[in-house]
């Protein structure tokens, strides 16, 4: 059995991972959006789950905006404080700055993990195995469908994150706000024409809870009224990309 945390910039939630089963443990809303508020939230998420015994595997997938996808190559010809903050817009400091290595597409993600996150986790489960949201997306890349051209989008409330994998390739990751669907759809639209995807290929939709799972289902059938998306084959699975995280541990 899998403890599996998601943490965003909204919410903290657990879930439990049995075989494929996934329940959800507990889930709060982060009303004080500091590092004060967000460790007062965890802490209060890990406590009520109880006795943490009862599971063979941690794990817990950060999502946040600020973050890089690097080659191999240039992340070993510099350090990741410097590559990350070519990337962003805000100064973070080196406690907060976390990498996590694929080899599989011989890239590096470089990404700010707040130091709260590792503080409480750590202490009350030391073999967690804390990475980006975006990198268990890019591991199960590597696997599932044979179709070339694929693309997952993750919504969670306020901000999703959209990767797309074309000739074998990571041609695109990005990190987004939003306010309603038609946000998600205008970023979709714009880059599937800046990649020129007009071919047949795969669109997978996740995130749970049920204010994102009604933007789902608004975005699914506008996209099905856009001609760009008529190749489009659409599909919603609300918790998969929780079940990412079990490639990693």
């Amino acid at each position: 059995m899998q403890l599996i945390l998601e943490i965003t910039q909204q919410s903290i939630a657990a879930f439990q991972l049995a075989g494929s089963e996934i329940q959800l443990l507990e889930k709060a809303v982060c009303t004080k959006r500091t590092d004060a508020g967000y460790k007062e939230v965890l802490t209060q998420v890990i406590e009520k789950i109880g006795n943490l015994d009862r599971f063979e595997n941690f794990s817990c997938a950060y999502f946040g905006q600020e973050f890089c996808l690097v080659p191999n190559s240039l992340f070993a010809a510099s350090n990741p404080e410097t590559l990350l903050q070519y990337s962003v817009h805000k100064n973070v400091s080196k406690s907060d700055v976390d990498y996590n290595r694929l080899p599989e597409w011989s890239s590096v993600i470089v990404y700010q993990l707040p130091m709260w996150v590792k503080s409480v986790l750590i202490l009350k489960a030391p073999r967690i195995v804390i990475q980006h949201e975006l990198t268990h997306v890019l591991r199960y890349l590597t696997t599932g469908s044979l179709i070339p051209l694929r693309s997952h989008l993750i919504i969670h409330e306020e901000q999703f994150s959209l990767v797309v994998r074309k000739d074998g390739n990571i041609v695109h990751t990005s990190i987004q706000e939003y306010q309603n669907e038609d946000d998600i759809a205008y970023h979709l639209a714009t880059v599937f024409t800046q990649l020129q995807i007009n071919t047949k290929n795969e669109l997978f939709i996740h995130g749970t809870g049920d204010s994102v799972e009604s933007i789902q289902k608004k975005l699914e059938a506008q996209l099905k009224r856009i001609h760009l998306f008529e190749p489009v084959k659409i599909e919603i699975q609300t918790s998969n990309h929780l079940q990412f995280q079990t490639l990693c541990v």
